[in-house]
């Protein structure tokens, strides 16, 4: 038997409220189950229904791999009598064990979890390729850590954290300025430090193009897909971002600019310092705190906007709050790399929940489907069904 738990946090898993150390203790939990406990007092009989599906999903998974463990451990010259006799009274625990379990939970976990526990779809990690001035390309998941390219008088060097980073040489500014980019993948992000010392971090599908030296009256990048910048204060030489029609400017701040095509308009968000906005003949001062969204029509401030759902991305978070089926679709496109269909009209259910981007696709999966989600996955088609 395994050890025990609060019953209110069982309640907070199944409504998908958790933390990420609260999911890891509850998973924890439920590894270390090898019986259905009889103590669940306090949970409804759908969700002591859910517990008790997710537990004995649990047991055929751990003996499944301790069987697997005993056939790889037997070199095949030496199986004898006792091996197979071991293995026949293996089979008939499990039997037993599915035979005195309800019938209708077995239907559930076969249509629910059968083809999820065939396939692996692993998440996103630090991919992306970097465009060299010459139009050379270096793969910097592959690169090793150490000086990747010199271009004039800048050194281009992978850290050993995975971060690239732009060092200038002793002397003279370059003569000849060059322009990099950077551009991560669908299931990819990158960290890169610019030559004037500016951090700057990729979300998946996005880049950002700019001078292997800042010189002149303003420093200017260009991007898509999603981008978080600290920018270096230098009040002489004013940053800009440029995305599409967008132009943003800055002199030393901390701002998340998302300019994906699939999205309704581009969201810029500032938590440090100020930036002014411009898009066509629209303009806008944002503070901190500050959304702007930048449609056709014009711009529209959001005050009240939330950082942590904003930032989550970067900090290797999903944070569904009261999130919509079609927006989730669109960052698990991003994150794992996979399709997604939908059969009928998407719902108006709203999700709420936070779990690791560090998580395989089904974990993800299991959690929304906790509180409703319907789904099929076939290979890297995921179908949401209505």
């Amino acid at each position: 038997m395994g050890r025990s738990i609060a019953v209110s946090l069982l309640k907070k898993y199944l409504s998908a409220d958790c933390t990420v150390a609260e999911v890891k203790e509850v998973d924890q939990w439920f590894d270390s189950m090898d019986a259905i406990p009889e103590d669940l007092v306090g949970l409804s009989d759908e969700q002591r229904k859910l517990v008790e599906d997710k537990i004995f999903e649990r047991i055929l998974l751990n003996i499944q791999a301790k069987e697997q463990q005993n056939i790889i451990a037997i070199p095949k010259k030496s199986i004898r009598i006792s091996t197979l006799l071991w293995a026949a009274a293996s089979l008939i625990l499990v039997l037993g064990a599915v035979m005195i379990w309800r019938y209708n939970a077995q239907l559930n976990l076969q249509n629910k979890n059968a083809k999820l526990q065939s396939v692996h779809i692993k998440p996103g990690g630090n991919r992306a390729v970097l465009t060299l001035g010459d139009g050379s390309a270096v793969v910097l998941t592959e690169a090793k850590i150490g000086a990747l390219a010199d271009q004039q008088n800048v050194s281009v060097v992978k850290t050993a954290e995975g971060e690239l980073s732009y060092k200038m040489h002793k002397g003279s500014a370059s003569a000849k300025i060059t322009y990099n980019k950077i551009a991560t993948p669908l299931g990819g992000k990158y960290s890169v430090v610019l030559p004037d010392g500016t951090k700057a971090w990729l979300n998946a599908k996005s880049s950002l193009r700019f001078p292997t030296a800042f010189t002149g009256a303003e420093r200017v990048v260009q991007m898509t897909g999603e981008v978080y910048f600290e920018v270096a204060k230098n009040p002489n030489q004013p940053f800009k971002v440029q995305s599409g029609g967008t132009e943003i400017k800055v002199l030393g701040t901390h701002f998340n600019v998302m300019a994906y095509g699939d999205e309704a308009g581009q969201k810029t968000t500032l938590l440090e310092g100020s930036i002014h906005l411009s898009s066509g003949k629209f303009s806008q001062l944002l503070k901190p705190g500050q959304q702007a969204l930048v449609e056709p029509a014009g711009i529209k401030v959001n005050n009240n906007c939330d950082l942590e759902t904003v930032m989550a991305w970067k900090n290797d978070l999903f944070i569904f709050k009261d999130m919509e089926i079609k927006e989730i679709a669109r960052q698990l496109v991003r994150w794992y790399d996979i399709q997604v269909v939908f059969k009928g009209t998407p719902s108006k259910i709203s999700y709420t929940g936070t779990i690791s981007k560090d998580v395989e696709l089904s974990e993800l999966l299991s959690m929304l489907q906790f509180t409703g989600l319907k789904y099929e996955l076939n290979g890297h088609q995921l179908t949401i069904i209505d």
